[in-house]
């Protein structure tokens, strides 16, 4: 993880926070299995990452499994190949 993607987890844990009202507790926390995200907060979030990362989302292969903590929506903007598009 470079220096500049090693902000980006803190970047989604704030913007989870701001956006939805949500306090991620720590990076690996599983936000649906702990009930901190329903589908609707899902939805809300999936665009508040679009929009906050001026980024789309490859939703085509999308997977929940991808967006159940901080840790994994990193992994999949990282190996999405977003962070690198626009020069994280």
């Amino acid at each position: 993880m470079s220096g500049m993607d090693a902000d980006i987890p803190s970047r989604i844990t704030e913007m989870i926070r701001d956006r939805l009202s949500v306090d991620v507790p720590a990076a690996d926390t599983d936000l649906i299995e702990s009930g901190l995200l329903d589908s609707l907060a899902l939805v809300m979030l999936i665009a508040a990452i679009e929009e906050t990362f001026a980024c789309e989302l490859p939703l085509e292969v999308f997977d929940i499994e991808c967006f159940r903590s901080v840790e994994r929506i990193f992994q999949f903007m990282h190996s999405s190949g977003i962070l690198e598009a626009r020069g994280s």
